[in-house]
């Protein structure tokens, strides 16, 4: 964990330092009009924002379990510091369905350690949204809004998928990306006249590839995974260091999992 710790840390403060001197806005990433008066997306050492929140998602949960158990002082200022740029990393991806699922993250780690104070953190969390920066309270807004060229985008997406997916939703395309655009220019592009380079959703994704039973698969191992993670957690010895641990692991994994609804993460 702390290795982890310490390779997020580097690209975290490089994501902060990305922040701090602007990095160039990339109009395909961000709505122009919903978003005006936005910075560049970072991206850190990932080329896409997206790319680098979803690893945030996946480490930051195990900084803050690292913060609570550690016994050195040392330690728990380091992991702080870790937990500092990490968070401002996240915020400066502007990444709406990557902070979703560091909130599910957070909540699923409450729900195991302390369930009582998870209805605390929900209501803090409500209303401390307008204390956000404007960046990312103006962000948070578009979420859901079809007007978004991002989001319509991504509906345009599913729409080709689903036209794909009715002759292919048996057998799949093949395995990896490059076997299913080489099915989705078989059919009509989409209004941009681009054909999709992936699903942007990983279970969507895996039915396209593998086909119905390989699709089933999937989840069932996703959801195997997740059953024996809890299993784990609640089996575990008295040792608090190995319970805070695996409940931030598996609150990590449950956000990636929600991140995967909109985002093809493997890509």
């Amino acid at each position: 964990v702390a290795l982890a710790v310490l390779g997020l840390s580097v690209a975290a403060l490089y994501g902060c330092y990305q922040s701090y001197i602007g990095v160039d806005i990339v109009a395909s990433q961000q709505d122009m009009n919903l978003n005006q008066g936005m910075p560049g997306r970072v991206y850190s050492f990932f080329d896409n924002p997206n790319n680098f929140a979803e690893i945030l998602v996946m480490l930051l949960p195990l900084v803050f379990a690292l913060l609570i158990v550690s016994k050195n002082w040392r330690v728990k200022v380091l992991s702080l510091a870790a937990l500092a740029v990490g968070v401002v990393s996240l915020g400066a991806t502007l990444s709406r369905s990557s902070w979703i699922g560091i909130a599910v993250a957070l909540v699923v780690f409450l729900a195991l350690v302390n369930w009582k104070v998870l209805p605390l953190f929900l209501l803090v969390g409500f209303f401390c949204l307008p204390l956000l920066p404007d960046t990312i309270y103006n962000r948070i807004l578009t979420i859901g809004n079809t007007q978004d060229t991002s989001t319509n985008y991504r509906f345009q997406i599913y729409g080709a998928s689903f036209t794909m997916m009715k002759d292919y939703w048996f057998r799949g395309t093949g395995l990896g990306s490059d076997a299913m655009v080489s099915v989705f220019e078989l059919y009509p592009p989409m209004r941009d006249g681009n054909f999709p380079v992936h699903t942007h959703n990983n279970y969507l994704q895996m039915w396209g590839e593998l086909g119905l039973f390989g699709g089933i698969f999937h989840l069932g191992t996703v959801f195997g995974q997740l059953k024996q993670g809890v299993k784990a957690y609640y089996t575990a010895p008295g040792d608090r260091t190995v319970r805070i641990i695996l409940a931030a692991a598996i609150g990590a994994f449950c956000g990636i999992l929600v991140v995967g609804l909109a985002e093809y993460t493997w890509y």
